[in-house]
Protein backbone atom coordinates (compact mmCIF):
# COMPACT_ATOMS: atom_id res chain seq x y z
CA UNK A 1 0.00 0.00 0.00
CA UNK A 2 1.20 3.49 -0.65
CA UNK A 3 0.05 6.99 -1.48
CA UNK A 4 -3.53 7.33 -0.27
CA UNK A 5 -3.83 3.67 0.72
CA UNK A 6 -4.98 3.07 4.31
CA UNK A 7 -2.65 2.40 7.18
CA UNK A 8 -3.44 1.30 10.68
CA UNK A 9 -2.15 0.25 14.08
CA UNK A 10 -1.53 -3.42 14.81
CA UNK A 11 -4.11 -5.23 16.94
CA UNK A 12 -3.84 -8.95 17.68
CA UNK A 13 -5.65 -11.84 19.30
CA UNK A 14 -4.79 -15.48 19.99
CA UNK A 15 -1.46 -17.08 20.79
CA UNK A 16 1.28 -14.71 21.96
CA UNK A 17 3.96 -16.87 23.57
CA UNK A 18 6.29 -19.77 22.82
CA UNK A 19 4.77 -23.15 23.59
CA UNK A 20 5.34 -26.45 21.84
CA UNK A 21 2.03 -27.99 22.92
CA UNK A 22 -0.01 -29.35 20.03
CA UNK A 23 -3.34 -28.22 18.64
CA UNK A 24 -5.24 -30.74 20.73
CA UNK A 25 -4.21 -28.97 23.93
CA UNK A 26 -6.86 -26.40 24.77
CA UNK A 27 -5.41 -22.89 25.12
CA UNK A 28 -1.84 -24.15 24.64
CA UNK A 29 0.54 -21.25 25.17
CA UNK A 30 -0.42 -17.79 26.41
CA UNK A 31 -3.49 -16.54 24.56
CA UNK A 32 -5.33 -13.23 24.27
CA UNK A 33 -9.11 -13.68 24.26
CA UNK A 34 -9.89 -10.16 23.05
CA UNK A 35 -8.22 -7.73 20.64
CA UNK A 36 -5.11 -6.11 22.13
CA UNK A 37 -2.86 -3.34 20.83
CA UNK A 38 0.65 -4.65 20.18
CA UNK A 39 2.40 -2.12 22.39
CA UNK A 40 5.85 -2.30 20.77
CA UNK A 41 4.53 -1.01 17.42
CA UNK A 42 1.63 1.16 18.58
CA UNK A 43 3.66 4.16 17.38
CA UNK A 44 4.12 2.77 13.85
CA UNK A 45 1.97 3.51 10.84
CA UNK A 46 1.61 -0.01 9.48
CA UNK A 47 0.60 -0.80 5.91
CA UNK A 48 0.66 -4.61 6.13
CA UNK A 49 1.21 -7.55 8.46
CA UNK A 50 2.73 -10.62 6.80
CA UNK A 51 2.28 -14.06 8.34
CA UNK A 52 0.97 -17.48 7.29
CA UNK A 53 -0.82 -20.63 8.36
CA UNK A 54 2.55 -22.27 9.12
CA UNK A 55 4.23 -19.53 11.15
CA UNK A 56 4.12 -18.26 14.72
CA UNK A 57 5.92 -15.05 13.76
CA UNK A 58 5.02 -12.05 11.64
CA UNK A 59 6.59 -9.28 9.57
CA UNK A 60 5.11 -5.85 10.23
CA UNK A 61 5.68 -3.43 7.33
CA UNK A 62 5.52 0.32 7.96
CA UNK A 63 4.52 3.01 5.49
CA UNK A 64 8.12 4.25 5.71
CA UNK A 65 9.56 1.01 4.33
CA UNK A 66 10.75 -0.51 7.60
CA UNK A 67 10.20 -4.10 8.69
CA UNK A 68 9.49 -5.14 12.28
CA UNK A 69 9.74 -8.81 13.28
CA UNK A 70 7.53 -10.23 16.03
CA UNK A 71 6.93 -13.69 17.50
CA UNK A 72 8.71 -17.04 17.42
CA UNK A 73 12.48 -16.88 16.91
CA UNK A 74 13.57 -20.36 18.02
CA UNK A 75 15.24 -20.95 14.64
CA UNK A 76 16.39 -17.30 14.23
CA UNK A 77 13.58 -16.72 11.72
CA UNK A 78 13.25 -13.14 12.97
CA UNK A 79 16.89 -12.49 12.10
CA UNK A 80 17.96 -12.45 15.75
CA UNK A 81 20.58 -14.94 17.01
CA UNK A 82 19.32 -17.48 19.54
CA UNK A 83 21.62 -17.12 22.54
CA UNK A 84 20.44 -20.33 24.24
CA UNK A 85 17.46 -22.65 24.25
CA UNK A 86 16.67 -21.50 27.79
CA UNK A 87 16.62 -17.80 26.89
CA UNK A 88 12.92 -17.04 26.45
CA UNK A 89 13.67 -13.52 25.20
CA UNK A 90 15.52 -14.83 22.14
CA UNK A 91 13.15 -17.76 21.49
CA UNK A 92 10.14 -15.44 21.21
CA UNK A 93 10.29 -11.71 20.49
CA UNK A 94 7.55 -10.31 22.71
CA UNK A 95 8.44 -6.81 21.52
CA UNK A 96 8.48 -6.37 17.76
CA UNK A 97 12.00 -5.50 16.63
CA UNK A 98 12.73 -3.03 13.84
CA UNK A 99 15.36 -4.37 11.44
CA UNK A 100 18.37 -2.13 10.91
CA UNK A 101 19.04 -1.98 7.17
CA UNK A 102 22.77 -1.66 7.75
CA UNK A 103 23.43 -4.17 10.52
CA UNK A 104 20.64 -6.76 10.13
CA UNK A 105 21.25 -7.50 6.44
CA UNK A 106 24.28 -9.00 4.68
CA UNK A 107 25.14 -7.17 2.53
CA UNK A 108 23.47 -4.04 3.97
CA UNK A 109 20.43 -2.62 2.23
CA UNK A 110 21.37 0.55 0.38
CA UNK A 111 20.15 3.93 1.71
CA UNK A 112 16.77 4.87 0.32
CA UNK A 113 15.77 1.26 -0.37
CA UNK A 114 12.71 -0.06 1.50
CA UNK A 115 11.29 -3.44 2.41
CA UNK A 116 8.55 -4.08 -0.15
CA UNK A 117 7.05 -7.41 0.91
CA UNK A 118 7.89 -10.70 2.60
CA UNK A 119 6.75 -14.16 3.60
CA UNK A 120 6.96 -16.34 6.70
CA UNK A 121 7.40 -20.11 6.94
CA UNK A 122 7.47 -22.37 9.96
CA UNK A 123 11.17 -21.73 10.59
CA UNK A 124 12.29 -19.08 8.09
CA UNK A 125 11.48 -15.65 6.68
CA UNK A 126 11.93 -14.07 3.25
CA UNK A 127 12.03 -10.31 2.63
CA UNK A 128 11.98 -8.47 -0.70
CA UNK A 129 13.27 -4.92 -1.16
CA UNK A 130 11.93 -2.27 -3.51
CA UNK A 131 14.98 -3.00 -5.68
CA UNK A 132 13.87 -6.62 -6.07
CA UNK A 133 16.57 -8.06 -3.80
CA UNK A 134 15.70 -11.22 -1.87
CA UNK A 135 16.90 -11.76 1.72
CA UNK A 136 16.38 -14.81 3.95
CA UNK A 137 16.76 -15.61 7.65
CA UNK A 138 16.15 -18.63 9.85
CA UNK A 139 16.52 -22.36 9.36
CA UNK A 140 17.95 -23.55 6.04
CA UNK A 141 17.77 -27.22 7.03
CA UNK A 142 15.89 -28.17 3.86
CA UNK A 143 17.39 -25.46 1.65
CA UNK A 144 14.25 -23.34 2.00
CA UNK A 145 16.33 -20.16 2.26
CA UNK A 146 18.09 -20.93 -1.03
CA UNK A 147 21.55 -20.46 0.48
CA UNK A 148 23.19 -23.81 -0.17
CA UNK A 149 24.33 -25.89 2.79
CA UNK A 150 24.30 -23.02 5.30
CA UNK A 151 22.40 -24.44 8.29
CA UNK A 152 21.02 -21.22 9.76
CA UNK A 153 20.82 -17.77 8.19
CA UNK A 154 21.32 -14.96 10.68
CA UNK A 155 21.21 -12.04 10.19
CA UNK A 156 19.28 -11.76 6.91
CA UNK A 157 21.40 -12.98 3.99
CA UNK A 158 21.09 -11.99 0.33
CA UNK A 159 19.82 -14.83 -1.88
CA UNK A 160 21.44 -14.67 -5.34
CA UNK A 161 18.83 -14.25 -8.09
CA UNK A 162 19.30 -13.51 -11.79
CA UNK A 163 16.45 -10.96 -11.94
CA UNK A 164 14.35 -8.78 -9.66
CA UNK A 165 11.96 -10.49 -7.25
CA UNK A 166 8.37 -9.22 -6.90
CA UNK A 167 6.62 -11.80 -4.69
CA UNK A 168 7.46 -14.67 -2.33
CA UNK A 169 5.70 -17.35 -0.30
CA UNK A 170 6.82 -19.88 2.30
CA UNK A 171 5.55 -23.33 3.18
CA UNK A 172 6.73 -25.52 6.03
CA UNK A 173 9.98 -26.60 4.35
CA UNK A 174 9.98 -24.90 0.94
CA UNK A 175 9.83 -21.44 -0.59
CA UNK A 176 8.45 -19.98 -3.83
CA UNK A 177 9.81 -16.88 -5.56
CA UNK A 178 8.24 -14.83 -8.38
CA UNK A 179 10.44 -12.60 -10.53
CA UNK A 180 9.69 -9.45 -12.49
CA UNK A 181 9.32 -11.39 -15.74
CA UNK A 182 6.71 -13.70 -14.20
CA UNK A 183 9.03 -16.68 -13.79
CA UNK A 184 8.66 -18.89 -10.70
CA UNK A 185 11.54 -20.39 -8.71
CA UNK A 186 11.31 -22.85 -5.83
CA UNK A 187 13.74 -24.07 -3.18
CA UNK A 188 13.63 -26.48 -0.27
CA UNK A 189 12.21 -29.97 0.22
CA UNK A 190 10.67 -31.90 -2.69
CA UNK A 191 8.21 -33.56 -0.30
CA UNK A 192 4.63 -33.53 -1.63
CA UNK A 193 5.83 -32.09 -4.95
CA UNK A 194 6.09 -28.60 -3.40
CA UNK A 195 8.90 -27.62 -5.76
CA UNK A 196 6.67 -27.94 -8.83
CA UNK A 197 9.53 -29.38 -10.88
CA UNK A 198 9.20 -33.11 -10.19
CA UNK A 199 7.39 -35.69 -8.12
CA UNK A 200 8.59 -36.04 -4.54
CA UNK A 201 11.83 -38.03 -4.57
CA UNK A 202 13.45 -39.63 -1.56
CA UNK A 203 15.85 -42.27 -0.32
CA UNK A 204 15.84 -44.45 2.78
CA UNK A 205 18.25 -43.51 5.55
CA UNK A 206 17.10 -46.20 7.96
CA UNK A 207 14.49 -48.91 8.48
CA UNK A 208 11.71 -46.34 8.86
CA UNK A 209 13.48 -43.11 7.92
CA UNK A 210 13.02 -41.32 4.61
CA UNK A 211 14.94 -38.26 3.41
CA UNK A 212 13.49 -36.18 0.59
CA UNK A 213 15.67 -34.68 -2.09
CA UNK A 214 16.36 -30.98 -1.63
CA UNK A 215 16.81 -27.96 -3.87
CA UNK A 216 19.31 -25.84 -1.94
CA UNK A 217 19.33 -23.05 -4.52
CA UNK A 218 16.41 -21.50 -6.44
CA UNK A 219 15.29 -23.72 -9.33
CA UNK A 220 12.98 -22.40 -12.05
CA UNK A 221 9.70 -24.18 -12.78
CA UNK A 222 9.64 -24.80 -16.55
CA UNK A 223 6.60 -23.95 -18.68
CA UNK A 224 5.13 -21.61 -16.09
CA UNK A 225 5.19 -17.88 -16.79
CA UNK A 226 3.32 -14.63 -16.39
CA UNK A 227 2.88 -15.22 -12.65
CA UNK A 228 2.26 -12.17 -10.44
CA UNK A 229 1.15 -13.68 -7.12
CA UNK A 230 2.02 -16.80 -5.15
CA UNK A 231 0.85 -18.27 -1.83
CA UNK A 232 1.73 -21.38 0.18
CA UNK A 233 -0.13 -23.62 2.55
CA UNK A 234 1.85 -25.97 4.72
CA UNK A 235 2.22 -28.50 1.90
CA UNK A 236 0.79 -26.94 -1.28
CA UNK A 237 1.15 -23.90 -3.51
CA UNK A 238 -1.24 -21.68 -5.49
CA UNK A 239 -0.20 -19.07 -8.05
CA UNK A 240 -1.98 -16.41 -10.08
CA UNK A 241 -0.96 -15.11 -13.50
CA UNK A 242 -1.45 -11.68 -15.01
CA UNK A 243 -4.54 -12.84 -16.95
CA UNK A 244 -6.34 -14.02 -13.81
CA UNK A 245 -5.70 -17.73 -14.31
CA UNK A 246 -4.89 -19.81 -11.26
CA UNK A 247 -2.41 -22.68 -10.87
CA UNK A 248 -1.90 -25.16 -8.02
CA UNK A 249 0.56 -27.91 -7.14
CA UNK A 250 1.78 -30.00 -4.21
CA UNK A 251 -0.09 -32.12 -1.67
CA UNK A 252 -3.72 -32.77 -2.66
CA UNK A 253 -5.27 -34.69 0.24
CA UNK A 254 -8.49 -33.25 1.65
CA UNK A 255 -8.98 -31.63 -1.79
CA UNK A 256 -6.93 -28.58 -0.79
CA UNK A 257 -5.82 -27.92 -4.40
CA UNK A 258 -9.38 -27.67 -5.74
CA UNK A 259 -8.40 -29.30 -9.03
CA UNK A 260 -10.98 -32.10 -8.83
CA UNK A 261 -8.68 -34.80 -7.48
CA UNK A 262 -6.92 -35.77 -4.26
CA UNK A 263 -3.84 -37.02 -6.08
CA UNK A 264 -0.67 -34.99 -5.41
CA UNK A 265 0.29 -32.68 -8.27
CA UNK A 266 4.09 -32.43 -8.75
CA UNK A 267 3.71 -29.89 -11.57
CA UNK A 268 1.53 -26.75 -11.80
CA UNK A 269 -2.06 -27.47 -12.85
CA UNK A 270 -4.34 -24.70 -14.13
CA UNK A 271 -7.76 -24.59 -12.45
CA UNK A 272 -10.17 -25.09 -15.37
CA UNK A 273 -13.26 -23.56 -13.77
CA UNK A 274 -11.67 -20.09 -13.85
CA UNK A 275 -10.54 -20.30 -17.48
CA UNK A 276 -13.27 -17.99 -18.73
CA UNK A 277 -13.64 -15.47 -21.52
CA UNK A 278 -15.20 -12.88 -19.24
CA UNK A 279 -12.36 -11.37 -17.19
CA UNK A 280 -14.81 -10.52 -14.41
CA UNK A 281 -15.09 -14.25 -13.72
CA UNK A 282 -11.34 -14.72 -13.39
CA UNK A 283 -9.29 -14.47 -10.21
CA UNK A 284 -7.64 -11.38 -8.74
CA UNK A 285 -6.25 -12.81 -5.46
CA UNK A 286 -5.58 -16.17 -3.83
CA UNK A 287 -4.62 -17.35 -0.32
CA UNK A 288 -3.62 -20.87 0.75
CA UNK A 289 -4.59 -22.29 4.13
CA UNK A 290 -3.42 -25.47 5.81
CA UNK A 291 -5.93 -27.77 4.09
CA UNK A 292 -7.84 -25.35 1.87
CA UNK A 293 -7.36 -22.62 -0.72
CA UNK A 294 -9.41 -19.43 -1.07
CA UNK A 295 -9.61 -17.04 -4.00
CA UNK A 296 -11.53 -13.91 -4.95
CA UNK A 297 -12.64 -13.14 -8.50
CA UNK A 298 -12.86 -9.75 -10.18
CA UNK A 299 -16.46 -9.40 -9.01
CA UNK A 300 -15.27 -9.62 -5.37
CA UNK A 301 -16.79 -13.08 -4.85
CA UNK A 302 -14.97 -15.52 -2.57
CA UNK A 303 -14.45 -19.15 -3.64
CA UNK A 304 -13.02 -21.94 -1.49
CA UNK A 305 -11.84 -25.51 -2.03
CA UNK A 306 -10.56 -28.20 0.31
CA UNK A 307 -11.33 -28.79 3.97
CA UNK A 308 -11.80 -26.20 6.72
CA UNK A 309 -14.42 -27.76 9.00
CA UNK A 310 -14.63 -30.76 11.29
CA UNK A 311 -17.82 -32.09 9.67
CA UNK A 312 -20.62 -31.34 7.16
CA UNK A 313 -19.89 -29.29 4.01
CA UNK A 314 -16.21 -28.45 4.02
CA UNK A 315 -15.42 -31.25 6.49
CA UNK A 316 -13.11 -34.23 5.83
CA UNK A 317 -15.97 -36.37 4.49
CA UNK A 318 -17.43 -33.56 2.39
CA UNK A 319 -14.37 -31.70 1.14
CA UNK A 320 -14.87 -29.31 -1.77
CA UNK A 321 -13.09 -30.96 -4.73
CA UNK A 322 -13.58 -27.79 -6.78
CA UNK A 323 -13.97 -24.15 -5.80
CA UNK A 324 -17.38 -23.17 -4.48
CA UNK A 325 -18.83 -19.93 -3.10
CA UNK A 326 -20.00 -19.67 0.51
CA UNK A 327 -23.65 -18.75 0.93
CA UNK A 328 -22.95 -16.58 3.99
CA UNK A 329 -20.92 -14.19 1.83
CA UNK A 330 -23.35 -14.02 -1.10
CA UNK A 331 -24.37 -10.43 -0.32
CA UNK A 332 -20.86 -9.13 0.36
CA UNK A 333 -17.90 -7.98 -1.70
CA UNK A 334 -14.71 -9.57 -0.40
CA UNK A 335 -11.70 -7.25 -0.47
CA UNK A 336 -9.05 -9.20 1.43
CA UNK A 337 -8.47 -12.72 2.83
CA UNK A 338 -6.20 -14.44 5.35
CA UNK A 339 -5.79 -18.02 6.54
CA UNK A 340 -4.36 -19.41 9.77
CA UNK A 341 -3.88 -23.04 10.75
CA UNK A 342 -7.50 -23.44 11.86
CA UNK A 343 -9.18 -20.15 10.98
CA UNK A 344 -10.01 -18.00 7.98
CA UNK A 345 -10.68 -14.27 7.79
CA UNK A 346 -11.88 -11.81 5.20
CA UNK A 347 -12.57 -8.10 4.94
CA UNK A 348 -15.96 -7.44 3.35
CA UNK A 349 -18.43 -4.72 2.49
CA UNK A 350 -22.14 -5.22 1.65
CA UNK A 351 -22.50 -5.45 -2.14
CA UNK A 352 -25.37 -2.95 -2.32
CA UNK A 353 -23.66 -0.33 -0.17
CA UNK A 354 -21.17 2.18 -1.50
CA UNK A 355 -19.41 5.32 -0.36
CA UNK A 356 -18.03 5.59 3.16
CA UNK A 357 -19.37 2.31 4.56
CA UNK A 358 -16.63 0.81 6.71
CA UNK A 359 -15.22 -2.60 6.01
CA UNK A 360 -16.36 -5.50 8.18
CA UNK A 361 -14.02 -8.23 9.40
CA UNK A 362 -15.49 -11.73 9.18
CA UNK A 363 -13.99 -14.99 10.37
CA UNK A 364 -14.64 -18.70 10.77
CA UNK A 365 -12.98 -22.05 11.45
CA UNK A 366 -13.54 -24.93 13.84
CA UNK A 367 -10.86 -26.30 16.13
CA UNK A 368 -9.41 -22.91 17.01
CA UNK A 369 -8.07 -23.76 20.45
CA UNK A 370 -5.93 -20.65 20.83
CA UNK A 371 -8.60 -17.90 20.81
CA UNK A 372 -7.48 -16.78 17.35
CA UNK A 373 -10.80 -15.03 16.77
CA UNK A 374 -11.53 -14.25 20.39
CA UNK A 375 -13.27 -17.49 21.39
CA UNK A 376 -11.82 -20.14 23.67
CA UNK A 377 -12.07 -23.91 23.48
CA UNK A 378 -12.49 -24.13 19.71
CA UNK A 379 -15.92 -22.42 19.70
CA UNK A 380 -15.26 -20.33 16.60
CA UNK A 381 -18.12 -20.34 14.06
CA UNK A 382 -17.81 -23.05 11.36
CA UNK A 383 -19.06 -20.68 8.64
CA UNK A 384 -18.29 -17.00 7.87
CA UNK A 385 -19.59 -14.71 10.61
CA UNK A 386 -18.98 -11.08 11.47
CA UNK A 387 -16.30 -10.71 14.15
CA UNK A 388 -18.30 -8.76 16.72
CA UNK A 389 -15.26 -8.55 19.01
CA UNK A 390 -13.93 -5.92 16.58
CA UNK A 391 -16.98 -3.66 16.70
CA UNK A 392 -16.95 -0.68 16.49
CA UNK A 393 -13.25 -0.61 15.50
CA UNK A 394 -12.49 0.48 11.94
CA UNK A 395 -10.52 -2.40 10.42
CA UNK A 396 -8.53 -1.67 7.24
CA UNK A 397 -6.65 -4.98 6.82
CA UNK A 398 -6.58 -8.56 8.15
CA UNK A 399 -3.78 -11.12 8.52
CA UNK A 400 -3.42 -14.55 10.10
CA UNK A 401 -0.54 -16.46 11.62
CA UNK A 402 -0.70 -20.12 12.60
CA UNK A 403 -2.56 -19.47 15.86
CA UNK A 404 -2.66 -15.64 15.94
CA UNK A 405 -4.91 -13.13 14.19
CA UNK A 406 -3.78 -9.62 13.27
CA UNK A 407 -5.78 -6.58 12.25
CA UNK A 408 -4.83 -3.10 11.13
CA UNK A 409 -7.14 -0.62 12.83
CA UNK A 410 -7.65 3.11 12.43
CA UNK A 411 -6.36 4.89 15.57
CA UNK A 412 -9.48 6.61 16.89
CA UNK A 413 -10.86 6.99 20.41
CA UNK A 414 -12.31 3.46 20.38
CA UNK A 415 -8.94 1.99 19.46
CA UNK A 416 -7.25 4.00 22.22
CA UNK A 417 -9.36 2.24 24.86
CA UNK A 418 -8.20 -1.26 23.88
CA UNK A 419 -5.94 -3.15 26.30
CA UNK A 420 -2.28 -3.37 25.39
CA UNK A 421 0.05 -6.33 25.12
CA UNK A 422 2.22 -6.72 27.09
CA UNK A 423 -0.15 -5.33 29.70
CA UNK A 424 2.46 -3.61 31.87
CA UNK A 425 5.98 -2.36 31.38
CA UNK A 426 8.50 -0.56 33.56
CA UNK A 427 7.91 3.17 33.47
CA UNK A 428 8.70 6.32 35.40
CA UNK A 429 6.53 7.63 38.22
CA UNK A 430 7.58 11.25 37.70
CA UNK A 431 7.35 13.68 34.80
CA UNK A 432 10.09 12.96 32.28
CA UNK A 433 10.81 16.69 31.92
CA UNK A 434 10.63 18.29 35.38
CA UNK A 435 11.09 15.02 37.33
CA UNK A 436 8.17 15.81 39.67
CA UNK A 437 5.20 13.52 40.31
CA UNK A 438 1.54 14.45 40.20
CA UNK A 439 1.52 14.39 43.99
CA UNK A 440 3.92 17.33 44.05
CA UNK A 441 1.46 19.74 42.42
CA UNK A 442 -2.01 19.99 40.92
CA UNK A 443 -0.81 19.65 37.34
CA UNK A 444 -2.12 16.81 35.17
CA UNK A 445 0.23 14.00 34.15
CA UNK A 446 -0.28 12.57 30.67
CA UNK A 447 1.01 9.03 30.02
CA UNK A 448 2.43 7.93 26.69
CA UNK A 449 0.30 5.13 25.23
CA UNK A 450 3.40 3.11 24.34
CA UNK A 451 6.04 3.50 27.08
CA UNK A 452 3.64 4.80 29.80
CA UNK A 453 6.15 7.43 30.89
CA UNK A 454 4.31 10.52 32.22
CA UNK A 455 4.57 14.19 31.22
CA UNK A 456 2.97 17.29 32.67
CA UNK A 457 0.81 19.01 30.07
CA UNK A 458 2.68 22.23 30.84
CA UNK A 459 6.06 20.55 30.29
CA UNK A 460 5.33 19.58 26.69
CA UNK A 461 6.62 21.65 23.79
CA UNK A 462 4.36 23.41 23.07
CA UNK A 463 2.24 22.94 26.22
CA UNK A 464 -1.16 21.28 25.97
CA UNK A 465 -4.21 22.87 27.56
CA UNK A 466 -6.08 19.59 28.06
CA UNK A 467 -5.61 15.84 27.78
CA UNK A 468 -6.02 14.98 24.08
CA UNK A 469 -8.58 12.47 22.88
CA UNK A 470 -7.40 9.25 21.30
CA UNK A 471 -3.85 7.92 21.39
CA UNK A 472 -0.91 10.07 22.45
CA UNK A 473 2.76 9.24 21.98
CA UNK A 474 5.72 10.96 23.60
CA UNK A 475 8.58 12.38 21.57
CA UNK A 476 10.92 9.53 22.55
CA UNK A 477 8.59 6.85 21.23
CA UNK A 478 8.08 8.84 18.06
CA UNK A 479 11.84 9.02 17.62
CA UNK A 480 12.04 5.27 18.19
CA UNK A 481 9.84 4.71 15.13
CA UNK A 482 12.62 6.26 13.07
CA UNK A 483 10.28 8.78 11.43
CA UNK A 484 8.04 11.74 12.18
CA UNK A 485 4.88 9.69 12.25
CA UNK A 486 1.98 12.02 12.82
CA UNK A 487 2.08 13.88 9.53
CA UNK A 488 2.00 17.29 11.30
CA UNK A 489 4.71 19.88 11.75
CA UNK A 490 4.24 20.39 15.48
CA UNK A 491 7.43 21.17 17.33
CA UNK A 492 8.72 18.25 19.33
CA UNK A 493 5.97 16.00 18.02
CA UNK A 494 4.40 16.05 21.49
CA UNK A 495 0.89 15.96 20.09
CA UNK A 496 -1.81 13.35 19.75
CA UNK A 497 -1.71 11.22 16.64
CA UNK A 498 -4.65 12.40 14.61
CA UNK A 499 -6.88 10.07 12.61
CA UNK A 500 -5.85 10.90 9.04
CA UNK A 501 -7.03 7.69 7.41
CA UNK A 502 -8.00 7.35 3.79
CA UNK A 503 -11.03 5.23 3.09
CA UNK A 504 -10.68 2.40 0.59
Amino acid sequence: MGGTAPWGRVVLCGRVAADEAGNEVVNAGDCLYAPHILRSVCHVRTRAVVSSCTSDHAVILSVHGDAYLYGRNAEAQCGVPVTSTSDAASLWLYDARRLDKEHDFVPPIAPGVSIHTGATGAMHTLLVTTQGELYAAGSNEFGQCGLGTLATCVPFQLVPMTERVVDVACGRAASVVVTESGAVYTMGSSEDGMLGTCAASWHHTGPSDVTYDLARHPVRIPNLGGIVRVTCGERHVAALDRDGYMYVWGHASLARLGCGTQIDQPFPVRIPQFVRKNKQDRIRDVVAGTTCTMCVDNQERLWIAGTWRLKDDGGPDQSFLIYKPLAELADYDVHEMAAGADTMQCLVKPTDEHGNTHMQAWGWGEGAWHAELGSSGGTTAPVPTMLHILEPLKVVAVASGRHTSYWLVQPDSVYAELPRYPATIESSSVCMVCRRSGDDDDATLLECDRCENPYHLSCLTPPLAAVPEGEWLCVECRKDSGHNDDGNDHEGANHPIMDQQHER
